[in-house]
């Protein structure tokens, strides 16, 4: 056994993927309805997430935290306690750190950003950059995706328009290029949240 894969407890892993499966189960991603694609399941994810978080060498701590990423904000807002006792202050505080403000409590969208972006920008914690830069990396992936599938008008499904889409995602890559050249953030992931960014912008101003 590698030193890499001695940093994943199976067992540990393994509890939190039924625990995030059974608390998203009625959760499914953003996808045009009637096109003939199935829904998908919001565990995928998660785990999508919580694999970046190994690649990027990420330990156990921090995969369960990939994987409970949306849960104080999607679930249950009053969950940190729950996440606690059942995997631990350290993936608690990571989840938080990975968790924005909701729209009932700031409005506006770009305020409501911003407030997560001032937050990104000043936490120390390499886990919770590397969880919340690999969340944001398969959301660009996915809206990527969309956007060559369906052109522009993806954007629609969206309660913010394209421009404060774009700004929104630019002003991420900003902060994880940041975090990179502070040796917080891997480079190689950044480098692609860019590139996504970069083809994202492409399509919606053609």
């Amino acid at each position: 056994m590698t030193e890499q894969t001695m940093k994943i407890d199976p067992v540990r892993l393994a509890e939190a993927v039924a625990f995030a499966a059974d608390k998203h189960s009625d959760q499914t991603r953003k996808r045009a309805e009637g096109d003939g694609r199935p829904r998908i399941p919001y565990i995928s994810h998660l785990m999508a997430v919580s694999g970046m978080v190994i690649e990027d060498g990420g330990d156990t701590d921090e995969a369960i935290a990939g994987l409970l990423h949306d849960y104080i904000e999607d679930v249950d807002e009053d969950g940190a306690d729950e996440l606690e006792q059942r995997f631990g202050m350290r993936v608690r505080d990571i989840v938080i750190g990975c968790s924005g403000a909701k729209k009932e409590e700031i409005p506006d969208f770009r305020t409501r950003k911003q407030n997560y972006l001032d937050h990104l920008t000043a936490t120390r914690d390499p886990a919770t950059v590397r969880v919340s830069l690999a969340d944001k990396v398969h959301n660009a992936r996915s809206t990527v995706s969309d956007l060559e599938a369906d052109g522009p008008s993806m954007w629609d499904r969206f309660n913010a328009g394209v421009e404060d889409q774009l700004w929104w995602y630019s002003s991420l890559s900003a902060a994880y290029t940041d975090h990179a050249n502070d040796g917080r953030a891997d480079e190689q992931r950044a480098a692609e949240l860019r590139r996504l960014v970069d083809r994202m912008t492409e399509i919606s101003r053609q």
